[in-house]
Parts: C-alpha cells; sequence; structure tokens
C-alpha cells in the first residue's frame, strides 16, 4: 500500500491527536499492538483450512481436529478451560430423528399410501414420532366433543378405532364453556380410540406447507435442549394431523366434504357422528441418533480483583460445511479467518499486560446450522453470568478485499483493502460505538463501513451470526465483517485468496478496542438498543 500524501497525513494526524484529546488518557492503548502477526495468522489458517480437515463440518472429525488445535493453542498460551468440567471443550448434543419418512398411514380403497411429512404429521411437530403399528375401522365425531351438552360419543362406538375430527373449532353449544386444551384427545381417550386422525381447520390448511416442510427438516442435526420446561400430562392417545388432500380423502367414507366441514366450523354449526366400515392402517416409526459436537471456550483471568469477575468475550465460529464426496469446502474466510484472528487475540491478550477484566475466548461449533453453538452457550448452558459479560467481539470472514478493477457481481459488496464492515457497535451503548470510532481513528485508520448496520438491511446480517445469540441477551456487540464474496460457500474459498495484511489491521482494531473495554473502569452505558426477542434466520 503506498503511503499518504504528506497534507493527508498531516491532517489525519491532527485528527488522531483530537480524537485522543477528547477521548482522554485513562484508556491508552496495548503496549503490544505491532505484536499482531500475519506469520501467526497464516499459521493458523493454514492449518484449519487444509484439506487434512475436510471443511470442519459440525459433526466430522476434521471439526474435533481443529477443536483440539484450538484447545492446545489456548493451553499453550496460558489459558484456563471454560467448561464445567474444568477442559475447553463445552460438549453439545446434536439430535438426528430418523425413520419419519417411512411413516404410512393407508385407508382402504385409497390408490397410494398418504406419506409422512407429505399427507400428516404429528400434531406437535416437535415431537417424536411414536413407534406405531395399527389397524381398525374409523369413526367421525365432528368437534370431538364429549360433554353433557353435546356428546359426539354418544351415536359411535370408538372402542379400538380410529378418531376423525376437526383440529380445532367449537361448535355453538359449547360457547362459552371451558374446556381443557387437549379436550379432544381426552374425549376420544376416554372412549377408547386408538388414535386420532384430525381435520385442518381453514387457518390450519393455508399454512400446510410450511408446517409439513418444518417435519421434513427433522433430519438435520439439531441441538437438544439441555432442559425442557415441564410439560402437562398429554393424553396418551396417538394423534396426527392430515394435510387438505389427505383429509378430502378421509372424508370421503363419511360422504362429507372438507368444503362442508369448514362452513360447518365457521358457523358453529353441528355435525353428524359417523362409522365407516372403511378401515384405516397406521404403520410409524422414528429414532433419535445423538453425536456431539463442542464450543472451543478458554478463560485469560483478568489482573483487577474486582473486575476480574466480568468478561470480554472475544469469539468467533471455526465450523463450516461438510464435504461432497471428494468435494472440499475449506472454509479460508468463512470462518477459518475470524477463528485464526481470535486465536491470535488469544496469543496477544495473554503475552501483553494483563487486562483488568478477563478475557474469554470462545470458538463456536453450529454456527453453519443456524447459530447453535452461540445459542447453546447463552440460551442453554452458559459458563460465566451473561449478566457478568461486559462486550462480544464476534468476528467472522476478514480475509478478503476485493481487487482494483474486480467488477464481478458477486463481488460488488466486499470491501477494499482499506475498509472493513462494523455491524452493532450503536446498538446498546453509544459509549461502545464511540469507543470503537476513536479506537480506530487512534490506530489503524480502516473505513469503517456500516452499510449492514441497518436491522432492516435485506440481507439481516445483524441476525447472521454468533453476535446475535449476545446482542438479543442485551449485551453490547459489535460484529467484524469485510464482505460476501465469489468464492462465499464454495470449495474456492482458499487459503491463497486471503488478504493477510488486511487480517492484521483488523485484528489489532479488534485488539485495541477489546484492551480498552476489558481496562475500562466503568461498564458501558445501555443506552440505544433494547433486547428484543426474535426468530434466527438460517444462513
Amino acid at each position: 500500500m503506498s503511503k499518504p500524501a504528506a497534507p493527508y497525513r498531516f491532517l489525519t494526524a491532527c485528527f488522531v491527536l483530537l480524537v485522543l484529546a477528547g477521548f482522554g488518557g485513562s484508556s491508552p492503548l496495548p503496549s503490544n499492538l505491532d505484536a499482531v502477526s500475519v506469520v501467526q495468522l497464516k499459521r493458523h489458517l493454514s492449518f484449519l483450512a487444509s484439506a487434512e480437515l475436510g471443511g470442519r463440518y459440525t459433526l466430522s472429525a476434521g471439526n474435533r481436529i481443529a477443536a483440539r488445535y484450538l484447545a492446545a493453542q489456548l493451553e499453550a498460551f496460558g489459558y484456563r478451560g471454560a467448561a464445567t468440567d474444568g477442559s475447553f471443550f463445552q460438549k453439545i448434543p446434536f439430535v438426528t430423528r430418523t425413520g419419519g419418512q417411512d411413516s404410512r398411514l393407508m385407508l382402504e380403497g385409497a390408490p397410494k399410501p398418504f406419506v409422512h411429512g407429505e399427507d400428516f404429521i404429528l400434531r406437535d411437530p416437535a415431537a417424536t414420532l411414536p413407534n406405531l403399528s395399527l389397524e381398525a375401522e374409523m369413526v367421525f365425531v365432528g368437534y370431538g366433543a364429549s360433554h353433557p351438552k353435546m356428546d359426539a360419543y354418544q351415536m359411535v362406538n370408538a372402542e379400538g378405532r380410529i378418531v376423525l375430527c376437526l383440529a380445532s373449532g367449537t361448535p355453538d353449544v359449547l360457547a362459552g364453556e371451558s374446556l381443557p386444551n387437549d379436550w379432544r384427545e381426552k374425549a376420544a381417550l376416554e372412549h377408547g380410540a386408538q388414535a386420532m386422525l384430525l381435520i385442518p381447520d381453514e387457518k390450519l390448511a393455508e399454512g400446510w406447507a410450511q408446517a409439513a416442510a418444518y417435519v421434513r427438516r427433522r433430519s438435520v442435526p439439531r441441538v437438544r435442549p439441555k432442559a425442557s420446561a415441564a410439560k402437562p400430562d398429554q393424553p396418551a392417545i396417538p394423534t396426527f394431523l392430515l394435510s387438505p388432500a389427505a383429509a378430502e380423502s378421509f372424508l370421503s367414507p363419511f360422504n362429507l366434504t372438507l368444503a362442508q366441514v369448514h362452513e360447518a366450523a365457521r358457523t358453529g354449526a353441528a355435525l353428524p357422528s359417523v362409522a365407516a366400515q372403511r378401515r384405516c392402517t397406521i404403520r410409524t416409526t422414528e429414532n433419535e441418533r445423538v453425536e456431539y459436537s463442542q464450543n472451543v471456550v478458554g478463560i485469560l483471568d483478568g489482573a483487577d480483583p474486582k473486575l476480574k469477575q466480568e468478561f470480554v468475550v472475544l469469539s468467533a465460529h471455526y465450523d463450516h460445511l461438510p464435504a461432497q464426496g471428494d468435494v472440499i469446502f475449506p472454509g479460508a474466510d468463512d470462518d477459518g479467518s475470524g477463528t485464526a484472528a481470535v486465536l491470535e487475540l488469544a496469543r496477544v491478550f495473554a503475552e501483553g499486560e494483563r487486562p483488568k477484566r478477563s478475557i474469554f475466548i470462545l470458538f463456536n461449533t453450529g454456527e453453519e446450522m443456524g447459530l447453535l453453538g452461540s445459542g447453546y452457550f447463552t440460551d442453554q448452558e452458559p459458563l460465566v453470568p451473561l449478566e457478568a459479560i461486559v462486550a462480544n467481539f464476534n468476528i467472522d470472514m476478514i480475509g478478503r478485499s476485493r481487487a482494483p478493477g474486480d467488477d464481478r457481481r458477486e463481488n460488488a459488496e466486499l470491501t477494499d483493502r482499506d475498509s472493513v464492515f462494523l455491524i452493532g457497535p450503536d446498538k446498546h451503548s453509544r459509549q461502545l460505538f464511540e469507543l470503537s470510532e476513536q479506537t480506530n481513528a487512534a490506530t489503524v485508520q480502516l473505513r469503517l463501513d456500516y452499510t449492514y448496520n441497518d436491522e432492516a438491511h435485506p440481507m439481516r446480517l445483524f441476525y447472521r451470526s454468533d453476535h446475535w445469540n449476545f446482542a438479543k441477551r442485551g449485551i453490547p456487540i459489535v460484529f467484524y465483517f469485510t464482505g460476501l464474496h465469489a468464492d462465499y460457500h464454495r470449495p474456492t474459498d482458499t487459503v491463497d485468496k486471503i488478504d493477510f495484511e488486511k487480517m492484521v489491521r483488523i485484528t489489532k482494531l479488534v485488539y485495541a478496542t477489546a484492551w480498552r473495554t476489558a481496562n475500562r473502569e466503568q461498564r458501558f452505558d445501555l443506552d440505544v438498543w433494547k433486547s428484543r426477542e426474535r426468530a434466527t434466520p438460517n444462513r
């Protein structure tokens, strides 16, 4: 990079002096800022993005090798393991459900079976399918009520049979009555039914495609909740929701149509109870496979006896994508670059003057599956009290620069060699934003680009990396990012395309900002952005 012209250098120097004067002398820069090393960054990244690690997919051997490497480095730097067992590994159970795709409903006389995930789903899509094999006649019981004012079971015998009824809605005669949420299931169970098939109301019918798509994703590994809230007792009867098309087929033996049932439900009109001679067969099965991945976690204790009980969290995700046959996705930029930077930050923090607050290093797994590792840390097993976390500095993809003259559409949003995107520094505290700006002016003087800082930006990057799980908890965050590019999530995201000189500058900026944060006498005032719970979009 060429040196700036003399007049520009003079103006820049004046600006820096003014900034530092306004900032005050109480928060100097770290003395070893220049210890951030291209050699170290390249060494770490060359290993993490090597073919031998196979892309570091969350549930792969390569991911576990990467975790071992990160832990060994932290231990060598002098960090202590932050996991509950004293190790550097926060173990996370991932559950994969299999077998549901083989589950079927078969209706006597129907041309083909009805398939789970296409034609029917368990009423609670998040629950596990029962292992079920039964064959029985069907009865239709309208709304499914069994009440002194209206008993749909009075005219039919449900003993040993499969009950078909509306999934929701209440007849006029029961309007105003206090009914438990599971009154349909309890009534069917009390009358001896073996299973329930539910007809979707109009709203459920409209949302069927989305519900079915959720069920079809059940074979994707998901984090198992560490502990779930106690649920009320559920009736022990298998209950399935039919698709609109399947509901038409199952209503046909009763000489009813879905439109007629929906019309009755709209008006609260009564529906007949009818027994059918047609038989239905239900065969369902599902198994769970539990595998483990791990966040890599370490703590460098602070120097101040009181403030070391507070933490500055430095994070990056080290997982990437599964190989496809012999094709490997190295993930050099995503997020090998952030992982290497946080590892280098861990080193310079350990070798420099010890900050007042403790430094918590968090290498997240499962980010590519939907921020699962960081979500486990914040929502299920915080290894330090969340209220003790002063700030989170998250690094995800800081290794690329758009070359001069590169006019490819895929690289249009990639920053040049002197720029970096910052997301989130003003969301919780104006003080953090000012600290970030002042630190940049006093050190590497990158152009801080806030294009993606707008929550309404269509790419919604504020919600798409691990900092979000801290931000939603009201913890101040800064997310460092250099932009998407033509090699994002492709086999061509390789080490040879990394701009290591730019990585050094960004890593220095994070170091100086985090170091100053760790040495502030007071925590940041939370005066701008309020925590809002939102669904986390997948990447």
